[in-house]
């Protein structure tokens, strides 16, 4: 955990967690890509059961099914060391939809154009299904999760 601590605090100036028990239960859906929060963060899984209660949808993405995937709304079983892709994916669906925050990306990010232009090109559902085994409609659906729960 100490190269968490140490990459967050260079990022943010501060070494731990950068959102509070209280964004968790009001949360209304969070994605887990590959933390066992059951057994290395009991504390915050109880505080994402609570939110679960509240209606929060849990979607838990990892190569293992484990205690935190038990209790998730969607399991994502990923090859190991393909995050990047299965990211890629979901950004594919985001803007072939037209779900990202244009206001926000216009506001605050420089070169998202490039990104998307990189995205659109290089990982369509083929090439994501191909280098981390998960399917289009899998892929749709859990982006379709975090809209529809933004």
């Amino acid at each position: 955990h100490s190269t968490t601590v140490a990459g967050v605090a260079n990022t943010w100036g501060y070494g731990a967690m950068t959102n509070s028990y209280n964004d968790m239960q009001n949360s209304k859906v969070a994605l887990y890509i590959g933390s066992n929060a059951a057994e290395a963060h009991p504390v915050s899984m109880l505080h994402m059961l609570h939110a679960k209660e509240n209606g929060c949808k849990m979607i838990v993405v990892d190569p293992r099914f484990t205690r935190t995937a038990a209790k998730a709304d969607e399991f994502v079983r990923i090859r190991s060391g393909t995050d990047i892709p299965f990211l890629f994916g979901l950004v594919y669906h985001i803007f072939k939809n037209g779900w990202e925050d244009k206001k926000y990306i216009n506001d605050r990010v420089y070169g998202m154009e490039a990104v998307k232009a990189d995205v659109m090109a290089k990982w369509t559902p083929d090439k994501v299904e191909e280098a981390c085994g998960v399917k289009e409609e899998q892929m749709f659906k859990i982006a379709k999760m975090l809209h529809d729960n933004n």
